[in-house]
């Protein structure tokens, strides 16, 4: 029993052997495979795939930034878990969408948004008011409910530099609407 037993473990082993062990190392941010049979140290381009991975952040002002770049992947677990998070949007052959949802606003409106009023309807708008560039309009107020420095400030234009300043710029003027500024 004990020379079959060790036939076997010694038959597995030439089997491991013969087969080639693998080991993976970084190199240029990037797993490669080297098989110990592999004389030069050179990867095992066979192993790898190459995909098209196309980044969706969508934020929350609605603007998608998209951006594209080409993977190379050894082990699928390990792109699949740096991607944790992402929903796949499409899939083919050799290319893969994802999306994300960003809580936060696009660094574009961060860089350019300003909010005011366009026929008294809040609005964002690419630079100043005055420039009438509109991004996105939001809810009709009621302007002879406006402060006077609120008046000022939106026709100045209330700079859009956080996801702070734009919650709090949309709830403080949607208690302005005309549906609400009505007391019964």
């Amino acid at each position: 029993m004990k020379k079959h037993i060790l036939f076997l473990v010694l038959s597995i082993s030439v089997v491991v052997i013969g087969l080639g062990v693998s080991t993976y190392v970084q190199a240029d941010n990037q797993l490669i495979r080297v098989d110990a049979d592999d004389k030069n140290g050179e990867s095992s381009q066979q192993d790898q795939l190459v995909l098209e991975v196309t980044l969706q952040k969508q934020y929350l002002d609605g603007k998608i930034v998209e951006e594209t770049h080409e993977e190379k992947i050894t082990a699928m677990e390990d792109f699949w878990s740096y991607y944790h998070g992402w929903q796949v949007m499409n899939q083919e052959q050799g290319k893969i969408v994802f999306k994300k949802q960003i809580d936060d606003i696009s660094p574009y409106l961060k860089e350019n948004g300003y909010f005011g009023l366009s026929n008294d309807i809040l609005t964002i708008f690419e630079g100043k008011p005055d420039h009438e560039q509109v991004i996105q309009s939001f809810y009709q107020i009621d302007t002879s409910e406006l402060e006077s420095y609120q008046a000022k400030e939106l026709q100045d234009g209330i700079k859009i530099d956080s996801k702070e300043v734009y919650d709090y710029v949309l709830e403080a003027f949607r208690e302005m609407t005309p549906s609400r500024s009505v007391s019964s």
